[in-house]
């Protein structure tokens, strides 16, 4: 019997090296991002370079906005909590890359115009949001005044996006066209190819100023939206660590914020005040809705 039973425990204990083999490397790759920030002094992070004032790309080159200031405070806070300098390495994301850079640890955060939906959840966990904005579509004045004028009309979304649903639930008949990103989007409406675009209002606001034509358009409809958008930073699945380090940024950043007070509220008075590039007063509705999903904080 012992003689028979050493073949199986040759290969038992085989079977065990190679499996302890295969399991170390892939602990390794699941280091969490603290850690891994820990070692490097790097945090890599992500955001829109054509989506201002969230992120965009200024007269220098370099990437700014409000998501890229939020990314500024996380990563602060990071080298507070380390005990260590911490540098920001951002990289321009575009709707069809971003989750999976996410997935695939290229970045380790991404803050954009980012809403969570069940796809993109099987890719990437989503903090609380930090940001509420409603859905609305920017058309020529002459193809009418309600969301109910559009049908037949051809509306472009950024592909990848969740305002195609939008869209096609508000606008049944609409012409739903698909852009890689709001600048080609609305170079194909200045070109009359299509008839008017959609995404959330603030990002539309930004257009609409810049454009040559804005007495002749408008956004709809007129007041309210036709979907709330929740943004909020995309991070890696299962790292529960820094999923809590970020959203306790958020929180403490939105602490304040009901009387417009705090870091939050410098944070849009500086993208969205009085003198911004992009004046939109703060809606204390929106600001209930944020720090309703903070309340947890201190």
């Amino acid at each position: 019997m012992a003689i028979a039973g050493r073949p199986g425990g040759v290969l038992r204990r085989a079977v065990a090296v190679l499996l302890l083999g295969a399991l170390v490397p892939a602990a390794a790759a699941r280091a969490g991002v603290i850690e891994q920030v820990q070692q490097s002094g790097v945090l890599s992070a992500g955001t829109r370079a054509d989506s201002p004032p969230f992120g965009f790309t200024d007269r220098d080159g370099h990437l700014a906005g409000f998501s890229v200031d939020l990314l500024k405070d996380i990563t602060a806070a990071l080298s507070t909590s380390l005990k260590r300098p911490v540098r920001l390495d951002l990289t321009p994301v575009t709707p069809e890359n971003r989750t999976d850079m996410i997935r695939d640890g290229r970045i380790q955060i991404e803050c954009g115009i980012t809403t969570a939906t069940w796809d993109r959840l099987q890719k990437a966990d989503f903090s609380i949001p930090f940001f509420a904005n409603g859905t609305r579509i920017l058309t020529h004045r002459r193809f009418g005044q309600g969301v109910e004028d559009l049908a037949g009309k051809r509306i472009a979304v950024v592909a990848g996006g969740t305002t195609r649903l939008a869209v096609v639930t508000a606008v049944p008949k609409a012409i739903v066209v698909e852009v890689p990103d709001m600048s080609q989007g609305m170079q194909l409406f200045r070109d009359g190819k299509i008839d008017g675009l959609s995404n959330i209002g603030i990002v539309l606001r930004g257009l609409l100023e810049q454009s040559d034509d804005k007495a002749d358009l408008v956004m709809l409809p007129r007041s309210g939206a036709i979907q709330y958008e929740p943004l909020a930073c995309m991070l890696p699945r299962e790292d529960s660590a820094w999923h809590d380090f970020v959203d306790r940024v958020i929180a403490t950043e939105l602490k304040g914020a009901p009387d417009y007070n705090g870091r939050y509220i410098e944070l849009y008075n500086t993208w969205f005040g009085a003198g911004s590039p992009l004046p939109m007063p703060l809606d204390h509705t929106v600001i209930e809705r944020l720090v309703h999903a903070a309340y947890w904080i201190d």
